[in-house]
């Protein structure tokens, strides 16, 4: 190019400590990226050994991100044909000149997987095959590199496009098997990373997708073996002489982790048949290769049991998964059964054991060793958890073994009390205390006697000791893991007599975060200690929301969301502080994730997202269980401060806050003041940015708007139909579903029948698929408010057949859709001259209005005993397929409407007794409509109710 020097110069200018400089050298080289060539240039000047490597780095760095952002790109500045040549033509030689140059080298690669990414016809299997077989060292590694590449990027090809991933690996991977036999035995660093992105080139090439070269049985055992030898190969002494926390970034401890990662992904994927992988190679997997594994695992988990050998985390977590998979594969179980006693006590149990390790990480690190062991919100890929899930697995699927879990926990706990100066068997507590924690899960009622003996004889002990620290987080965590109420109330009272003292007294983390949530798990499952800690409440939230203040875990505003709903009187006289106090952390930290968000819906740490979503939540059972003190200004700036910010990551919690303190302002107040309002109207600008994507999720509070403010209100009614109106329109099947279900209650509860004619012209749409339910009921509740406006727009739109057809063909089992039937129909029967077009379903309505009015009681019966949470029972009328039917619309029948005060038993004796003078004729045409039966029904139902109102 013809101003070479002036790139070069920009380029070095780029790295000076001045930001104007910086600023100033970037808009230039965006000038000169526009010229055909810079990037070939760019290639040119990385290999130019007379460039100062600093400015070469910076080269390298705008090279990558030029490839990834134009090539391809028929923009402006997109590369050109003839330059992506040049530039491929050099790229693989100038990965092999930097293949050692680990600042230069990862820059390349990038650049190479960004031309394979946009999906550039790059064939480098003749390259890389002539690179592996030439016999000269310089290529060995780059020729790893490519192959882990391209693999990476076609990892995903689905089975009728990999035809080129498919050939790669026909034509490099025995290449590179022959090769492995060499590297396996080669205890160097360089030939460990070589293993590793071998390794992991199997994964990203045979592990998503089946490959064809597994159809070669050879193949596939070959495989397996290398992994196995991987697996079970010691660990040199200059890996063990590192300490353990740095053992993991060695890449012979990855190496071995990627051999049992393999392995554990192998029989995820390939323990159930598809449409590519055959019933018979499932069993040749079954029956030749996973016995082949467990044998080999077998004897792995003897040396590790015994510490003749050393594994890292990872590989730990890999073998525990691939054994819990056998354990949950009834074919492969057997496999396991006659082991499961030596896989259970030198494996699983020590999994769970405390170790040096982590008993360094309580002492030196607290807050981060409560995240590692006790926060599990934390998704975390270690051999604990894993051990955890393979107890709970085997107690589930075979409780043949719960019996010898326990015992075998409680033989461990019952030792510890004769050796307690014994540091190996005090770290041995822990495992039988987590054994049972996940047990607690699988018993029934029948064994909480025996694990009140536990907790008072044994847990009780640990938590109360002073030797071992570690240990009473542990112990608090079981207490908060049973969810059982105690019938022992001595081994009661101890238990919460220690939690509360270590929750009050304790300056360690862990040991506040798990008392907290004791106390939390002894509140919810034993209502009879109420009364005798009441007084202490106000000091337990206290104390929980400094802890919540100082320590960013969910844990404590879910135990103070408990203690507001349990003891709500107890701390009414300290709602305000309390509201306050919880209103001022939150947007602190809130404040936080929206500095660290960059201007996106979410952050990338879940941590302070889950702390903040757990503190609204608690907002808002404060508002519900606090319900004689008003908290509407208190937390109204919180909820300004997340519509302000468009923080939809929280939208969920927000709107319930919002929906709580509307209908704590009507409770308090008997109307919606001005400040609920005033964040509706703030809502309603939100739409007019960033809202309309998640309509459905305000959908809870704008039916409390509905049925609690609009009657008394209609300031913003208008605005609020014009979203409405938008959202018809929108195509989106559950906002245009949200639409029709928010018209129903607007009909019901303002008498009126807005976009109705909007609403029934949008089920044309047939790629909405409308369920037929919604628009019966919205139909249903326009004819309540408008009888006659409905019934012209049904006609106008030729609706009123396909509408009746829908009605009557429709099975409703809750109350709601019931009452609002029968009231449409008595509108109906109201009227001084029935419109032409209901005329002939005369008869028809008439008999629905029976049947409907009879069935009324068992739909009244099943709310009332959902509503206890109670089961329907076999007792009940409906059919397995109703019943089911019944639960999807059982919504309707827990929210707040109109028709909850609407006594349909007396609204039918009215009507009859009314149009019987008044309108003659229309009662004998509904009486003559009904058969013997229908007869005798009514007459028993206007009998009773008679009969009930005269009493």
């Amino acid at each position: 190019m013809s101003n070479d020097e002036a790139i070069l110069a920009c380029i070095g200018q780029t790295m000076v400590a001045d930001a104007k400089v910086i600023k100033e050298a970037e808009n230039q080289l965006y000038t000169f990226q526009q010229q055909p060539g810079f990037t070939a240039y760019l290639l040119a000047a990385i290999n130019n050994d007379t460039i100062p490597e600093t400015t070469r780095l910076s080269a390298v760095i705008y090279f990558k991100n030029k490839i990834q952002r134009s090539w391809g790109s028929k923009a402006a500045d997109g590369i050109k044909e003839d330059e992506q040549q040049a530039i491929k033509d050099n790229l693989i030689q100038t990965l092999v000149k930097f293949s050692e140059n680990n600042h230069i080298r990862p820059h390349i690669v990038e650049a190479i997987k960004g031309i394979l990414d946009n999906n550039d016809p790059w064939d480098l299997l003749d390259t890389i095959k002539q690179m592996l077989t030439s016999g000269d060292h310089q290529y060995l590694y780059p020729s790893i590199i490519l192959i882990h590449t391209i693999c990476k990027v076609h990892r995903w090809d689905m089975i009728d496009k990999r035809s080129y991933i498919d050939n790669v690996v026909e034509q490099l991977f025995p290449i590179i098997e022959q090769l492995t036999s060499q590297l396996v035995n080669a205890p160097d660093y360089r030939s460990s990373e070589l293993l590793y992105l071998i390794l992991k080139s199997f994964k990203f090439a045979c592990l998503n997708n089946f490959p064809s070269y597994f159809k070669d049985l050879k193949k596939l055992n070959s495989w397996i073996q290398l992994h196995l030898f991987i697996c079970s190969k010691p660990f040199p002494k200059e890996v063990l002489d590192l300490d353990p926390s740095d053992r993991s970034l060695d890449k012979r401890v990855k190496v071995n982790k990627w051999g049992f990662g393999n392995l554990n992904r192998f029989i995820h994927k390939y323990s159930k048949s598809t449409k590519i992988i055959t019933d018979e190679l499932i069993q040749y997997v079954f029956t030749s290769i996973i016995p082949t594994i467990l044998e080999s695992y077998f004897k792995i988990i003897e040396q590790w049991g015994t510490g003749s050998i050393w594994l890292g985390e990872a590989s730990l977590y890999y073998l525990v998964e691939f054994l819990g998979k056998c354990i949950s594969v009834d074919e492969l179980y057997p496999l396991l059964q006659p082991h499961i006693k030596v896989i259970f006590e030198n494996l699983i149990f020590l999994c769970v054991c405390s170790s040096d390790t982590s008993v360094e990480l309580f002492d030196d690190d607290p807050e981060e060793y409560t995240r590692r062991y006790y926060d599990i919100n934390k998704e975390s890929s270690t051999a604990d958890v894993a051990a955890s899930d393979f107890i709970f697995n085997l107690g589930h699927k075979h409780p043949e073994h719960l019996n010898y879990i326990l015992s075998f926990a409680n033989g461990i706990l019952g030792s510890f009390s004769e050796n307690v100066n014994d540091r190996q068997l005090a770290y041995k507590q822990e495992g039988a205390m987590k054994i049972m924690s996940v047990a607690f899960e699988l018993l029934d009622d029948s064994s909480n006697a025996d694990i009140e003996m536990v907790f008072g004889k044994y847990i009780y002990g640990l938590i109360s000791q002073n030797n071992y620290p570690f240990l009473v987080p542990r112990g608090l965590e079981t207490v908060a893991l049973y969810a059982n109420t105690f019938t022992d109330m001595e081994v009661l009272s101890k238990i919460f007599e220690a939690a509360y003292t270590h929750f009050l007294n304790s300056d360690s983390i862990p040991v506040q975060v798990e008392a907290a949530d004791a106390l939390r798990s002894l509140v919810v499952s034993n209502p009879q200690i109420h009364s005798s800690i009441a007084s202490q409440v106000p000091g337990i939230m206290e104390k929980l929301l400094k802890f919540a203040k100082e320590f960013e875990i969910d844990i404590f505003p879910e135990v103070m969301e408990v203690f507001v709903e349990k003891f709500a009187d107890e701390l009414t006289p300290y709602a305000t502080d309390l509201a306050q106090g919880l209103v001022n952390q939150f947007l602190q930290i809130d404040q936080t994730i929206l500095e660290n968000s960059n201007g996106s819906y979410s952050t990338g740490d879940p941590d302070l997202e889950i702390q903040a979503s757990s503190m609204l939540q608690t907002m808002s059972t404060m508002v519900m269980s606090m319900s004689k003190v008003s908290l509407i200004d208190i937390f109204e700036p919180v909820v300004k401060f997340l519509q302000v910010n468009a923080q939809i990551a929280f939208q969920s919690e927000l709107v319930d806050l919002m929906d709580s303190l509307a209908l704590s302002s009507k409770l308090l107040h008997g109307q919606l003041t001005p400040p609920i309002w005033e964040s509706f109207h703030d809502l309603l600008d939100s739409f007019q940015t960033y809202a309309m994507d998640y309509f459905e999720g305000f959908e809870i509070f704008f039916e409390t708007i509905i049925l609690q403010g609009f009657p008394t209100n209609q300031d913003y009614v208008q605005p609020f139909l014009e979203i409405l109106a938008a959202k018809l329109t929108s195509g989106i099947d559950y906002d245009v579903e949200s639409i029709f279900k928010l018209l129903t209650l607007y009909a019901l509860s303002m008498r009126d029948t807005p976009l109705f004619e909007e609403a029934i012209r949008t089920i044309s749409n047939d790629d909405l698929e409308i369920e037929e339910k919604l628009i019966v009921k919205l139909t249903l509740a326009n004819i309540i408010a408008k009888p006659i406006e409905t019934l012209q727009t049904c006609e106008k739109l030729g609706f009123t057949m396909e509408f009746m057809k829908q009605w009557f063909e429709a099975r409703f089992f809750n109350v709601f859709s019931t009452k609002l039937q029968i009231l449409a129909i008595l509108t109906l029967f109201r009227m001084s001259e029935l419109p032409s077009c209901m005329n002939a379903y005369m008869s028809s309505l008439s008999s629905k209005l029976v049947t409907l009015v009879s069935e009324l009681p068992a739909a009244i019966r099943r709310r009332d005993i959902i509503a206890k949470g109670e089961g329907l029972g076999t007792d009940d009328t409906l059919t397995p397929e109703e019943e089911e039917e019944y639960i999807d619309e059982i919504d309707d029948d827990m929210k707040e409407t109109v028709l909850d005060q609407m006594n349909m038993f007396n609204e039918v004796h009215s009507f009859f007794k009314q149009v019987e003078g008044e309108n003659p004729n229309r009662y004998q045409q509904i009486i003559q409509s009904l058969n013997e039966d229908q007869k005798d029904s009514l007459s028993i139902i206007l009998e009773y109710v008679s009969s009930t109102s005269n009493a």
